[in-house]
């Protein structure tokens, strides 16, 4: 007998309620929601800090409210890492929700031990030098140590272990991504933690689905003239039927809008994947190199051949870094002499930006022209319109502020036709989150599980 894995968040704001129909139609065994990204966890850590009851995905909410009670009904797990940086709180928030709607008897479990910011000295002493990935700078060497998150990526097993102690729902902080799919599969099949072709094969499956619409058609360019864009935000999101061997079937929840094909399967099995010969997990190293694809039928990609090696020693850890703050500003400059007249303007900031002491780094694009290819895009030789982004940055938020109210001062002053956008010039500055990725030997990290119940 297949297993069947249901995905239903790609990202934090996706349309979670794209379970409901892999649910209500009797299509998988498991639904799992995968919510974070260092960027996520930048938000989380600021929405914690106003309320230390927050730090989880609002998302979450309405996974408990409208996903919960038909899952539970028909006794089909959930698994999510929305639990971000506080999976206590978030399971007693579900809890409470359960309980209001006597969901009683559901089993929930939280898993905790992958934020270590609290542990980074303990971490230190005990002789973890916490160096950057590309940089090979020791933290405690760095001159700003300002950090505000610290994660490590854990692996499936306090999944497994949750999902084997009948956990209902299943809520994580980082745990990687697709190894948030190869737990329901280790947990239903048995599979050894020292089978690395088939704990591979189930990460190659995880990745498959973990950008939900992604697989199924959406943000696809092998079928950017065969969708059709009303279908786009109607994807039925996509399902794997997985095999004891390792083997599986990708398609997507029957009955609705969507692509599988060999393309948006492709697409998909490359994306965020530096070496496919050697894809690093907690898990497994996996190797997309031996894989076979193969059409099935409509809507059917077969995958099998996956094979894998060992486990690193280490896990990586991402913390988050505070280093300052932003501001943006957008202008829009027209014809004619419009390049002219861009230098104008680019010269009496800058006047501005000297004057004000504080100010770091100054940036220009060209929405348009060069802002996603920069040096690579020609620049056309007299465009009928030029928007201009400048972004500035500083360690304070005031000193932001009060650039943009002397910037301000030249509204009829500036470059001919010179506007700038209203709601850039109202916006509030916004914290820079830099990255600082380490290794951290697995030896230091040792995941904890609560469960919570609703009582009759």
């Amino acid at each position: 007998m297949t297993y069947r894995i249901g995905s239903a968040q790609g990202f934090y704001g996706d349309d979670v309620t794209k379970a409901l129909p892999m649910i209500l139609g009797g299509h998988v065994d498991v639904v799992c929601f995968e919510a974070l990204s260092e960027l996520t966890l930048a938000i989380l850590q600021k929405d914690k800090l106003a309320n230390p009851k927050r730090g989880y995905t609002f998302d979450l909410r309405v996974i408990a409210q409208k996903i919960l009670p038909e899952a539970f009904r028909r006794k089909i797990p959930l698994i999510t890492n929305g639990g971000g940086l506080n999976p206590p709180a978030a399971a007693e928030m579900v809890r409470e929700t359960a309980a209001q709607m006597g969901l009683h008897g559901l089993k929930i479990a939280a898993v905790t031990g992958d934020d270590v910011l609290a542990r980074l000295p303990e971490l230190q002493a005990a002789g973890e030098t916490l160096a950057h990935l590309e940089t090979g700078e020791r933290l405690a060497d760095s001159s700003n140590q300002t950090l505000v998150t610290a994660n490590v990526y854990l692996g499936a097993a306090p999944i497994v272990e949750a999902l084997q102690a009948g956990a209902d729902l299943v809520i994580t902080g980082r745990v990687a991504d697709p190894c948030l799919y190869l737990a329901p599969l280790v947990a239903h099949f048995g599979w050894g933690w020292d089978d690395w072709d088939r704990l591979a094969a189930g990460i190659v499956c995880g990745h498959l689905l973990e950008c939900t619409g992604q697989v199924v058609g959406g943000n696809s360019l092998a079928l950017i003239h065969d969708i059709n864009p009303a279908d786009l935000p109607n994807l039925g999101y996509p399902i794997a039927h997985v095999e004891a061997d390792g083997s599986f079937v990708v398609t997507k929840t029957p009955g609705m809008p969507g692509r599988v094909t060999l393309e948006t399967v492709k697409e998909q099995l490359l994306y965020e994947v530096h070496d496919p010969a050697h894809y690093v997990t907690p898990d497994v190293v996996a190797d997309f190199t031996t894989l076979r694809l193969e059409a099935d039928s409509d809507d059917r990609v077969r995958v099998t051949g996956v094979t894998g090696r060992p486990r690193p020693d280490k896990l990586k850890l991402n913390a988050g870094r505070l280093e300052g703050f932003m501001r943006e500003l957008i202008f829009t400059i027209g014809w004619p002499e419009a390049w002219r007249k861009v230098e104008q303007m680019k010269a009496m900031l800058d006047m501005f930006f000297q004057k004000q002491p504080g100010i770091e780094r100054v940036a220009y694009s060209y929405l348009g022209i060069n802002s996603l290819y920069g040096s690579v895009a020609p620049l056309p030789d007299d465009p009928l319109e030029i928007i201009v982004r400048v972004v500035f940055t500083a360690q304070d938020q005031e000193t932001l502020k009060q650039a943009v109210r002397q910037i301000m001062t030249t509204g009829l002053s500036g470059p001919a036709g010179m506007s700038v956008s209203g709601t850039t010039v109202g916006a509030e500055p916004r914290y820079i989150i830099g990255l600082w990725p380490t290794l951290i030997d697995r030896a230091h990290i040792t995941p904890q599980i609560d469960y919570l119940e609703v009582s009759a």
